[in-house]
C-alpha cells in the first residue's frame, strides 16, 4: 500500500489542494482565494530555498 501512495502522491496531493482551493473560493471569494494562492506560492518558495540561503550565509 505504501508503494501505491508513493506512486500516486502528486495526484493525491493535487486533488486535495484543488478541493481545498475550491472550498476557499466558495467561502472566501475570488480575491481572498488569489491571496491564499499567492501566500502558498511564497511559502513554497521560502521553504524550498531557505536551506540554500542558509548554506550560503554559513559559507561566508
Amino acid at each position: 500500500m505504501k508503494e501505491e501512495y508513493k506512486k500516486y502522491l502528486p495526484e493525491i496531493s493535487g486533488a486535495v489542494i484543488g478541493v481545498l482551493l475550491a472550498f476557499c473560493f466558495l467561502v472566501l471569494g475570488f480575491f481572498k482565494t488569489i491571496f491564499v494562492i499567492v501566500m502558498l506560492v511564497c511559502g513554497f518558495l521560502v521553504g524550498h530555498y531557505w536551506p540554500v540561503f542558509k548554506k550560503m550565509l554559513q559559507n561566508k
